[in-house]
């Protein structure tokens, strides 16, 4: 791998509450700037909802572990098993320059039918079949059609089911390559339906159908616990309030990924990204300027490149094929950090009005 581009050290450090996704995310950005970002995970690893209920046919192992194993070798500061109070997160806050809070949402919502005892949430069944700890039966009812109950029913496909049936009260909103593994593993899409109970036999609709059900599981959302924070971060509905660039309501204090808002892990990675950027900005006492390019089409990123199972590639237009486009460079050099075949380099070019130094390859 060609070395990391790396800002010199400011002295500035920056507490980041949760290993999860959008808090490495963070910390990385935070460390590739200068400053000094310390993690407290209350697990006792990284990557949260990624290491603990992504299901492996989703992110190879080899991938994450890998990925892991680069963030821990140079944000030395992970303090794990760390269950915060009150108390904890007040000292943190006047310890450091600024506190990011990305702690995810672990608290799945209940449904207040009889019989919701006899479900397992989609975050513990996708925890548990991660680590092969579970068993489903033939006939798998997942009430909650979106991403992560799609998620559900590859895994229970996975694990043996014959008939995966998803309802929803609405059209589902799952949408991509989950949607696609729901489908390749069997499931039926059942929406509108409603849930009227969960009984020995399965799932009582309140059209009096009956879904016939070994295992019944509910996604229909998650809350984070907040119980750590102190009275003047402003909450609504559960989830923490944040301005544009997740600022909360203590302009020290931020918050990225599932405890703001549920979205995508490229969502959380963004959100530490905004959030970093923010903060070196306040740090170094200058105006934050954030690029405002478009999105890029979904159709357009290819991520096989990642795959270390590919064991290469038969010519230089295959191996083009496979890398993602951006757009628009950034100068972020992040494009010759992660390329496995180490296929793009970067030249100084002098005198070229209106250009950004440097070319790829």
């Amino acid at each position: 791998n060609l070395p990391l581009l790396l800002a010199e050290k400011t002295g500035k450090t920056v507490a980041v509450i949760g290993g999860g996704i959008s808090g490495l995310s963070t910390a990385w950005q935070l460390w590739m700037k200068g400053h000094e970002p310390c993690i407290y995970e209350s697990r006792d690893e990284l990557g949260g909802k990624l290491t603990a209920q992504v299901p492996k046919s989703r992110i190879p192992d080899e991938v994450v572990r890998y990925e892991l194993s680069r963030l821990k070798e140079n944000l030395c500061q992970v303090n794990l098993r760390n269950n915060l109070t009150r108390e904890d997160f007040q000292r943190i806050r006047e310890k450091f320059d600024f506190v990011v809070i990305a702690i995810g949402a672990q608290r799945p919502r209940l449904m207040n039918i009889p019989g919701a005892e006899r479900a397992l949430s989609a975050l513990d069944f996708l925890q548990q079949s991660k680590r092969d700890r579970t068993r489903v039966g033939e006939r798998v009812v997942i009430i909650g059609a979106g991403n992560v109950g799609c998620d559900a029913a590859a895994e229970a496909g996975r694990l043996g089911a014959r008939e995966i049936t998803l309802i929803d009260i609405q059209e589902p909103a799952s949408f991509g390559k989950e949607r696609q593994a729901a489908l390749a593993a069997g499931a039926r899409f059942l929406y509108p339906k409603f849930a009227k109970a969960i009984t020995d036999e399965g799932v009582e609709l309140t059209d009096g159908e009956i879904l016939p059900a070994d295992t019944v599981i509910v996604s229909i959302g998650d809350l984070p616990v907040l119980d750590f924070l102190t009275e003047d971060i402003v909450t609504e509905r559960g989830f923490i309030r944040v301005d544009e660039n997740y600022r909360t309501s203590d302009p020290r204090v931020f918050a990225v990924g599932d405890v703001v808002r549920p979205g995508l892990l490229t969502d959380a990675i963004g959100a530490g990204r905004r959030a970093a950027e923010t903060i070196d900005g306040l740090l170094g006492d200058r105006p934050v300027i954030l690029d405002q390019l478009p999105p890029l089409d979904r159709a357009r990123v290819k991520m096989e490149y990642f795959d270390p199972r590919l064991a290469g590639f038969k010519d230089i237009d295959a191996c083009a094929l496979n890398c993602a486009s951006c757009g628009g460079c950034r100068d972020c050099h992040v494009c010759e950090t992660i390329c496995p075949q180490n296929a793009i380099s970067r030249q100084d070019r002098e005198g070229l009005a209106g250009h950004r130094p440097g070319h790829r390859h």
